[in-house]
């Protein structure tokens, strides 16, 4: 049987610190838009396999590319949005490249797709609200680990 040299406490882990505001304000941000891509790619699914019109119309122009950026989105958005949940950096590397890909597809190719510029406009919004929210959660904590630093017995 071990003996009991200290009625002294184990050592106990310092308590959790607080995240500082803008980090919770970025992860709050990935999570709402991981929602937001699930559901539009069960939307997607839901016309893949034909529950719903294709969200680009039904019309028989060009439907090969129009199918093809269906089953592109259908497969990546559900992706994308598992990743932002998780706050992994593919999450948010794979909502990049969908978001980029939404943009320039409806805006480079509007003749085949059809041009949805408020649309367009929303996804640009989002981008520079994600880059913002994560420049400066960036910066809290950087500050936050000067400020541990600091505390922190020499």
């Amino acid at each position: 049987m071990p003996r009991i040299d200290s009625l002294a406490a184990p050592h106990q882990p310092p308590p959790a610190e607080r995240r500082p505001r803008w980090r919770v304000m970025h992860d709050v941000y990935l999570r709402l838009l991981a929602v937001v891509h699930l559901v539009w790619s069960l939307w997607e699914w839901a016309a893949v396999i034909g529950l719903v019109p294709p969200v680009f119309g039904v019309e028989q122009r060009a439907i090969l590319p129009r199918l093809g950026a269906t089953y592109f989105f259908a497969a990546l958005d559900p992706m994308a949005a598992v990743g932002l949940w998780f706050g992994s950096v593919w999450g948010t590397a794979t909502w990049l490249v969908v978001t980029f890909a939404r943009m320039i597809i409806h805006t480079g190719f509007a003749g085949l797709f059809g041009w949805t510029g408020p649309w367009t406009i929303v996804q640009a919004v989002s981008v520079v609200v994600y880059l913002a929210l994560f420049f400066l959660a960036e910066r809290a904590d950087r500050e936050a680990r000067k400020t541990r630093r600091r505390r922190a017995p020499g």
